[in-house]
């Protein structure tokens, strides 16, 4: 009780442990880059210079690949390093192609975010289509034993007061 009255004034007080967890930065995707590279495209950058930017504003092992790829761009040509390249997966060949056609990097990337989106919006589409038959089997082992004592539970219970009576 006395506990309970200097918690009251404030005397005691009782302090729980904040759990701060950190954070990590989130790690950048090929879709990232993709997208900084296409803002870097139409502020008229071109495809090099538009990659040391990304590399900026890129983390974790991505990050590395793109640096890799300036370093490599130095020395042995952009389509070369961009080719050389294996960690940006589609986007280092297109964007090889893209350069050495001389096309428009927009398009270019602009196409490769569409078909990035498109496949994502599938995945979401494949997973929410297995939903019903992931969740079939915890709704029948939960759901179905209650739902049966709920309507089963008082005929039975009414056969066995009947049941018990006229054995009197």
């Amino acid at each position: 009780m006395i506990v309970a009255v200097l918690v009251a004034l404030g005397i005691l007080t009782v302090r729980r442990p904040t759990l701060r967890r950190r954070v990590a930065p989130a790690e950048s995707t090929v879709g990232d880059l993709a997208r900084l590279l296409s803002i870097a495209a139409a502020a008229g950058l071109p495809l090099g210079s538009a990659l040391e930017h990304a590399v900026s504003e890129l983390t974790g092992p991505l990050a590395d690949e793109v640096a890799g790829v300036v370093r490599s761009a130095r020395t042995s040509g952009i389509t070369t390093a961009l080719l050389a390249c294996d960690g940006l997966g589609s986007l280092g060949p297109a964007l090889a192609r893209a350069h050495a056609a001389g096309s428009p990097l927009a398009q270019t990337l602009d196409a490769h975010l569409a078909a990035h989106r498109s496949a994502r919006v599938a995945r979401a589409l494949e997973t929410a289509r297995t939903a019903p038959v992931r969740v079939m089997v915890p709704l029948a082992l939960l759901l179905l034993p209650g739902f049966t004592a709920l309507v089963v539970g008082p005929t039975l219970l009414d056969h066995l007061i009947d049941v018990t009576r006229f054995g009197r």
